[in-house]
């Protein structure tokens, strides 16, 4: 695929050759060189790295091969303003610049980001309009879709691939900080809270370690999680951690970190990969209820299901009709040496029976 700007041939005669097929005139880049023992000479590997314009031989549309050969290469950072589609798609622009305004988010970004706030909008909404978030096709995007940058600029995806680079960790945690800030922190709320990773291959980064991958393909992973205000779906903080930190043991961070931002009467909604007699410990030190789900395997879950199996199945009384299951709460305790008792719902749907605790 050829870019739709243009740049300098490179101005090296070492290594770059022109070759005209039907009529069109490729560059091409030999980056290497092999002995042939049939030919009994060296042999140049070569690549295209573009086309030659019709307007000027010594521009020319670069590919993939032309940023990758030469990555110091200038690259324009806009598109021409006459590359826009006739037909702007405004629905969804209008929806998302609705809630941007509620959320006063221009602000925020403007006072941490700078001029580029707006390209932080576009890319944000460009990310959740296409569920996509390769920066090579950010410039089709913008071609057909209004935007919130000044004038409505068309970016390059080298532009944009500088600017997501040049976004620093602190200014990912100022945004956090002045987001929750705003938030009601008397208002009690459940938060949601949940991690997973994802397989990388970007090379050395700091974050990216052997762990549990969700989808192991032997490639090493980076862990990253989201709380959010069950009350009103609404995102609190964020946090990405290094792949070997199983989410047993990242909780108590994630739980201080509710805590440094002012929340105080809050509950924790969890799934069961944070179930440990550690972490029930510390939400009680900290004076937090909670709901997290017990893996059905567990001893004391198969033994609370065989005290009440046959007891509430098929009876009026215990139907939970919206979600179509038939539910029983259990009062004991977790663990010998707990100090207080624990509710317990045992839920039937279908013959299968799940094991959770509430505290």
């Amino acid at each position: 695929m050829y870019y739709d700007f243009q740049v300098k041939v490179p101005e090296q005669t070492l290594g770059i050759t022109r070759k005209r097929i039907k009529g069109t005139t490729y560059i091409y880049y030999s980056y290497n060189h092999e002995y042939s023992s049939e030919k009994k000479y060296t042999v140049p590997k070569a690549t295209t790295i573009g086309k030659l314009t019709s307007e000027d031989s010594d521009m020319m549309y670069p590919n993939a091969n032309f940023l990758k050969y030469f990555p110091s290469a200038d690259l324009p950072d806009e598109k021409a303003l006459g590359n826009r589609s006739a037909c702007l798609r405004i629905g969804t622009y209008l929806v998302l610049r609705k809630i941007i305004a509620e959320y006063g988010l221009e602000d925020i970004l403007d006072s941490i980001i700078g001029k580029d706030s707006g390209l932080f909008l576009d890319i944000a909404a460009y990310t959740i309009v296409t569920e996509n978030n390769a920066g090579q096709y950010y410039p089709d995007y913008a071609y057909n879709h209004p935007l919130f940058t000044n004038d409505m600029r068309i970016y390059s995806d080298s532009k944009v691939s500088a600017f997501i680079n040049g976004i620093t960790q602190d200014q990912s945690i100022e945004f956090q900080n002045v987001w929750n800030d705003k938030r009601d922190h008397r208002e009690t709320i459940y938060i949601s809270y949940d991690s997973t990773n994802k397989n990388c291959h970007a090379g050395d980064i700091d974050l990216v370690e052997f762990g549990h991958a969700k989808e192991d393909t032997g490639a090493p992973v980076i862990n990253y999680s989201i709380a959010y205000d069950r009350n009103n779906a609404v995102p609190l903080y964020y946090e990405d951690y290094p792949g070997s930190i199983v989410d047993i043991s990242q909780l108590q961070f994630m739980l201080e970190k509710a805590k440094g931002y002012g929340y105080r009467n809050v509950g924790f909604i969890l799934d069961r990969g944070y179930f440990s007699k550690e972490n029930i410990h510390y939400m009680d030190k900290c004076g937090y209820d909670f709901i997290i789900m017990m893996k059905g395997m567990k001893d004391l879950v198969k033994e609370l299901v065989g005290q009440v199996k046959g007891t509430f199945e098929e009876s009026r009384q215990f139907s939970i009709r919206s979600y179509k299951v038939s539910g029983i709460t259990v009062e004991k305790q977790l663990y010998p040496s707990d100090e207080k008792k624990r509710y317990f719902h045992i839920y039937y749907n279908d013959g299968k029976k799940n094991g959770e605790r509430k505290s």
